[in-house]
């Protein structure tokens, strides 16, 4: 990939995430993998990548400090190299192990934060205002370009060695299987966390109504979650008032 356009898809890739400091939600592998795919020509693609990437990130959770796989990055790569290989199955596979790599640089920017908020404990305990904002602000920035402008430019520089990366994964199938069976379980691990949180007991019938509609009648997902808020706004707006 020649120097501008991994320029440009880092960039792109940090201003994404000021923005979700401002709106919550923007860094995320659908937002990465579509801007990508723009960036190189291919929205559609980067669409693809980017969604699958994102069912993914949904069996994972940052709750308590935990590392999790970088699945954003992992579609910004994942896009790149789907569409230099004309393959989507590729751009999965090493989006997957760029993603598991990325949750390092979550890692180095924890540790980075720790000098700066010493930092800004020195400025406080010397009633020094604007040395705790300038340490604030710098932090931001700082950490931001380090963990991610940089690997994401000089990983997209050498991104076209990935068939090192590809020959590895074919002389042993096993890696291969492996990481398509992950691919396939993570998104069913996410939406049984999801239910986790909800209240399966008492909701049990409008779950059994979904999976009808869904699976027997072969109802779209857009049409479920519109008929999912229907059925809530008459839940909360209209039987609850009656009771």
């Amino acid at each position: 990939m020649n120097v501008t356009t991994a320029f440009l898809i880092a960039l792109a890739s940090c201003l994404i995430v000021l923005c979700s400091y401002v709106f919550s939600g923007w860094y995320n592998p659908l937002v990465l993998g579509t801007v990508t795919g723009v960036i190189i020509g291919n929205p559609q693609l980067g669409l693809q990548i980017g969604a699958a990437c994102a069912l993914m990130a949904l069996g994972f959770y940052t709750y308590g400090g935990a590392v999790v796989p970088s699945y954003s990055m992992g579609a910004v790569f994942g896009t790149v190299v789907a569409a230099n290989g004309g393959d989507y199955n590729q751009g999965i596979l090493v989006g997957t192990v760029v993603a598991m790599l990325g949750s390092w640089f979550d890692i180095i920017q924890g540790f980075m934060a720790i000098p700066l908020n010493h930092l800004c404990d020195k400025a406080a305990a010397n009633n020094d205002i604007k040395g705790v904002e300038r340490w604030h602000l710098l932090g931001m920035p700082l950490t931001i370009m380090s963990t991610n402008f940089v690997p994401v430019f000089l990983g997209l520089l050498v991104i076209d060695k990935y068939q090192i990366i590809m020959d590895f994964i074919e002389q042993y199938s096993w890696v291969e299987a492996g990481l398509n069976a992950v691919s396939c379980v993570l998104p069913a691990v996410g939406f049984a966390l999801l239910l986790s949180y909800m209240d399966i007991k008492k909701y049990w019938w409008a779950m059994l109504v979904g999976y009808v509609m869904f699976a027997f009648l072969g109802m779209q997902t857009l049409g479920l979650a519109i008929l999912g808020v229907c059925i809530a706004y008459v839940y909360c707006f209209k039987l609850k008032r009656e009771d």
